[in-house]
């Protein structure tokens, strides 16, 4: 999550490619909530290269979530 002053300036990107850059594995995996921001953070992130796997629901007290996968090295 990245404060309402610091959004579409890059900052988010920068941030996780940072915590991204010391890991060796092949793949990177997150969860996003498909409706989060009316769609628009499952969005980004398929600009940064990620792709659905497909939903999950990690308890019953949570909504369904989206499983994104990508390459890590991009």
């Amino acid at each position: 999550m990245v404060r309402v002053g610091w959004r579409k300036t890059g900052a988010s990107r920068r941030i996780h490619d940072d915590l991204l850059a010391q890991r060796t594995e092949p793949q990177v995996s997150l969860m996003v909530n498909p409706q989060a921001g009316d769609g628009k953070v499952h969005a980004l992130y398929e600009t940064w290269g990620y792709t659905d796997v497909g939903p999950s629901r990690p308890s019953l007290d949570s909504p369904v979530l989206m499983v994104m996968v990508r390459e890590r090295a991009m």
